[in-house]
């Protein structure tokens, strides 16, 4: 439900506040930012507002304080872990003196959302659905988001309002307006389509669980909200980790398990992309739409023990992402995992434990067939 003075029922309340600023000029309104609470817990406007935020806003703006509250992250998600918002500077503790920056969050948007609004002489806005880890796609347009100008590349971009028309989003490079679509895109758009539906489909599921539903049991057998999100933030974290060798501090390769299942469908114009490695623990958080959308497809591959997931995205003749996932892994983590992840679904558990035993099978196998080619040598 929106008030009339209220911000629209999918925005963010900092979207709605700064279009406020705005059409008054930014006179009378300080821009809101994240401050720490009396326990030292980082408080951000978009996410869980505090009351005195709340308050005065609620009277400079002639809106309702509890209204607004319902507009919040918090309030729409009340199961999201932090690590499931996409940060330009995450939030940390309060001894965590090294790292001064105010949490602040980072923007996708969606190029169709922004155009469609544009025809119908609607003002540009961000949806809270831009700001989450778990959503790579716009799941109204079935369309990539994306976080950088498609005229010059820029990231930096402002709202502006033209001569004549309604408010934009316009890069700040090149004055170019953010509705325009990617060329690569819309050429790849045909082919690509089932793909991405597949992933929107996961996204969904995701984003009910940040909501505290349970995940499709059909789907995900004995899997609990948490445990879904639990498994999809380690399977990310465990993808974009350096092998041994190269995980000291500073060091960043692409030998890492994402390019061997990363999906082309989910970079557009960019066929055949190799990542860097993370030393993030949560690489969704951080990570750019691009990536959050290749990280997002594999570990919808991983975790869905329908072998038609891996098939849909990867190829008829691709192998099981699971199988992939496994045998990317060295020896000290497979050991660790599932053993200390008490977290996960027992249907997931199972799920890695056959296919690490496949690995074995293979690796017997293949020193099997190595051995009878050196004696038969030697013979």
């Amino acid at each position: 439900m929106t008030a009339p003075n209220g911000p629209l029922a999918d925005e963010l309340l900092t979207s709605w506040y700064a279009r406020q600023r705005r059409s008054r000029r930014g006179r009378t309104l300080s821009a809101p930012k994240a401050v720490r609470d009396s326990k030292g817990d980082w408080r951000h406007p978009d996410i869980r507002p505090t009351r005195a935020w709340l308050r005065a806003t609620a009277d400079s703006l002639d809106v309702s304080a509890s209204h607004l509250f319902e507009h919040s992250i918090g309030r729409q998600y009340p199961a999201l872990p932090l690590d499931f918002l996409t940060w330009l500077y995450q939030p940390h503790p309060a001894d965590y003196a090294e790292y001064i920056a105010t949490p602040r969050l980072d923007i996708s948007w969606c190029s169709r959302c922004l155009a469609e609004g544009f025809a119908n002489g609607e003002p540009a806005y961000i949806r809270r659905q831009w700001v989450l880890a778990a959503s790579g796609f716009c799941h109204r347009h079935h369309w990539p988001l994306e976080d950088r100008c498609n005229a010059c590349g820029s990231l930096d971009w402002r709202f502006a309002a033209p001569a004549r028309g309604p408010l934009r989003m316009i890069c700040n490079a090149c004055w170019r307006p953010l509705e325009r679509a990617s060329v690569s895109t819309l050429d790849a758009e045909k082919a690509a389509r089932v793909c991405w539906d597949h992933v929107i489909a996961f996204e969904q599921q995701l984003m009910g669980a940040m909501a505290g539903k349970t995940p499709d049991q059909f789907r995900f057998n004995f899997t609990s909200a948490s445990q879904l999100l639990e498994q999809v933030r380690d399977i990310c974290s465990l993808l974009t980790r350096a092998p041994l060798g190269h995980d000291c501090w500073g060091c960043r390769t692409r030998a890492i398990g994402l390019n061997d299942i990363a999906c082309d469908a989910m970079t557009p114009g960019r066929r055949g992309d190799r990542f860097l490695s993370y030393d993030a623990p949560s690489p969704l958080a951080t990570a750019s739409p691009l990536l959050r959308r290749c990280l997002l497809a594999a570990a919808y591959a991983i975790v869905d023990p329908d072998p038609g997931t891996s098939a849909a995205l990867f190829g008829p003749d691709a192998p099981l992402a699971i199988d992939i996932f496994v045998s990317g892994m060295n020896r000290e983590l497979l050991d660790s995992y599932p053993a200390g992840t008490r977290h996960w679904s027992p249907t997931f558990i199972r799920q890695f434990g056959a296919a690490k035993q496949r690995k074995m099978s293979r690796s017997t196998i293949v020193r099997y067939q190595m051995s009878f080619a050196l004696n038969a040598a030697f013979a």
